[in-house]
């Protein structure tokens, strides 16, 4: 009888030991994912403009421009309310861009960040973060009826012939380009 009360307090001790396993690997995780979506948080409200005006707001129309919805093909539909100027740089590689698709009510459409997707870090949300490359890639593309990427819209569309457009959060990705980081 001592033997079975023996090897029944063996087996109490081991499942113990298991539990305390288990619970100090659910603590070290939680921790783990607490300290590090404090740290993206922290990231977050250092960067200027805020990311999350970047999603929000600044991903959609370039500066003082209005967003005024979305086209049938899901583009952003971006008007220039403040009648802002806007003169087309002459050089060969702005010929195929348009700084207005449509020059009677001012308006030029972007394409949209895809749902699921945000700019912002730690996946906020239960949203997938984009790497460096996946921003500058995003502001490089264009898509169906949105003629322009928003880097050849800055690059080509500035208040004078001589300057670039100003897009906070966008034109510093576009003359950041992650790959060139490596070299």
């Amino acid at each position: 009888m001592s033997i079975i009360i023996y090897m029944f307090e063996i087996v109490i001790n081991i499942l113990a030991v298991i539990g305390l396993i288990i619970l100090l690997s659910y603590l070290i995780s939680y921790l783990y994912n607490y300290f590090k979506e404090r740290a993206a948080t922290k990231l977050n409200q250092q960067i200027n403009p805020p990311l999350s005006w970047v999603q929000q707001t600044g991903i959609k129309c370039p500066d003082y421009w209005v967003n005024t919805g979305v086209d049938s093909d899901g583009n952003y539909i971006c008007k220039n309310s403040f009648n802002l100027n806007i003169k087309k740089k002459s050089t060969s590689e702005c010929n195929n861009v348009s700084c207005y698709n449509n020059l009677e009510d001012k308006t030029v459409n972007f394409v949209s960040i895809p749902s699921g997707y945000t700019w912002e870090l730690g996946n906020p949300s239960g949203l997938t973060s984009y790497t460096s490359q996946e921003k500058y890639d995003f502001v490089n593309k264009s898509g169906t009826n949105a003629d322009n990427s928003r880097c050849d819209w800055v690059k080509c569309c500035g208040p004078t012939e001589n300057n670039d457009a100003v897009w906070q959060g966008i034109s510093n990705t576009c003359n950041t380009n992650p790959n060139q980081d490596t070299l």
